[in-house]
């Protein structure tokens, strides 16, 4: 287990329930097996035990900050005699591909959504502001994709910006994972949500060409966390599922068409290369770095179980 800096208390599982039972946890939250399944990201694996035992108290925690959120935003507005801001409070969520960063924003996001009906609880990824193959390409850097330099930064701070003043129906681009590209001029829209949960592996990063840190408009950040041997060895588990999936159902249009040409196991080869030329350096040049800006780090073993949260003492 990756030993956490000194900023950060560490809890065990128990240790962290015991943290938060002196607090309710929402008993409104409704999940059953099958729901779980829907939520959770594709080959992705979490058991209910971590729903409960996990994510139940950090639904406790996350309403604790945003309580605290609303309160310093009312007596900042009462100090310069202004209306209060609209933004909503703001999560962002990072860490590699293949740890399950997805799942841990559609769970929070229903989680969330069961436990306090009364509020609007919104999800976004940053994959969307990707460029676009075609421009990778032009670029020369598609085989950069996921670099820092592969994103349009600019834009994603603009959003985020504009999410964060409380302005209504702001845009973020869509993506297609089975296509492996921007979805051009389809977006998801957003009116003012009270909570926005955002994901992706450049969430903690800094802007381009600016000292602005996507993070920097987050009001509680998590990073998920595992040995690069597993997030590799998940990557590799989720290429194969996905790969079963394409030759199963056949689309031209789908990233994995090409690879459903060749023998199984030269694709895989395929696979385990890029992971080596291109997600493990992204990891450990950009991505690892900034685990320690997060908030909160939920640390998992094998099997996707979390088995430590670090939580940022100061």
């Amino acid at each position: 287990m990756a030993t956490a800096p000194l900023n950060f208390a560490v809890f065990n599982r128990e240790d962290w329930q015991k943290l938060a039972s002196q607090y309710v946890v929402p008993e409104k939250i409704d999940m059953t097996p099958q729901t779980l399944q829907n939520i959770k990201a594709y080959n992705d694996r979490i058991v209910m035990a971590d729903v409960f035992n996990i994510y139940g108290p950090l639904v406790t925690y996350i309403k604790l900050r945003y309580d605290q959120y609303r309160h310093d935003i009312a007596e900042r507005a009462a100090f310069l005699g202004r209306p209060a801001s609209r933004g909503p409070f703001i999560i962002g969520i990072a860490g590699s591909v293949a740890v399950g960063k997805s799942t841990t924003a559609r769970l929070l996001q229903y989680m969330l959504q069961s436990a306090f009906p009364e509020k609007e609880i919104a999800l976004t990824t940053t994959d969307g502001f990707l460029l676009s193959n075609d421009k990778l390409r032009a670029a020369g850097i598609f085989d950069r994709k996921g670099f820092p330099e592969s994103y349009n930064m600019v834009e994603l701070l603009s959003f985020m910006n504009a999410l964060k003043e409380g302005k209504n129906k702001v845009r973020s681009p869509k993506y297609s994972h089975e296509m492996s590209d921007v979805l051009a001029g389809e977006y998801d829209e957003f009116d003012n949500p009270d909570i926005f949960i955002i994901e992706g592996i450049n969430t903690l990063q800094s802007g381009a060409n600016t000292p602005v840190y996507v993070s920097d408009f987050f009001d509680l950040s998590i990073y998920v966390d595992a040995k690069t041997d597993l997030i590799e060895q998940w990557y590799v588990e989720r290429f194969r599922a996905l790969l079963t999936a394409a030759k199963e159902n056949p689309d031209d249009n789908s990233f994995f068409a090409e690879y459903t040409k060749i023998p199984v196991e030269e694709a895989v080869a395929s696979a385990v290369d890029v992971w080596h030329q291109v997600n493990l350096p992204n990891l450990n040049e950009y991505i690892l770095p900034t685990r320690e800006r997060a908030d909160l780090v939920l640390h998992k073993q094998a099997n996707h179980e979390i088995d430590t949260i670090w939580l940022r003492k100061f």
